[in-house]
């Protein structure tokens, strides 16, 4: 189910950071398909901590650029390991149960 978020730029974020993780993954110049894609696009936009930590991860790079240059890989942090099981489980076809965003933010 789609959420109501109004912002566009989130939104577009979200999306170019699936596409850029998609392609680490699979080393394939393109972008999932539009199921996987709004997906995990979804799954960002639920959780909070997510959506600022994209957010921040497009603030440092421009993703409206095309160049010829080869791209930065994206961070591996807490974020990008959430994202990637996620990603992975839908396109393997697997239920995503286990993968929690409720700890992310903690400072433990």
């Amino acid at each position: 189910m789609a959420l109501a978020v109004e912002d566009v730029g989130l939104r577009l974020q979200a999306l170019v950071y699936v596409i850029k993780l998609y392609d680490e993954l699979t080393a394939e110049n393109g972008a999932p398909t539009l199921g996987t894609q709004n997906q995990a696009v979804d799954f960002i936009l639920a959780a909070p901590e997510l959506c600022r930590a994209v957010a921040e991860w497009a603030a440092t790079t421009n993703i409206g650029e095309a160049s010829t240059a080869p791209s930065r890989r994206l961070p591996y942090d807490e974020i990008y390991r959430l994202v990637r099981a996620y990603l992975e489980t839908i396109t393997e076809g697997r239920p995503p149960g286990g993968i929690s965003i409720e700890h992310i933010g903690d400072k433990r």
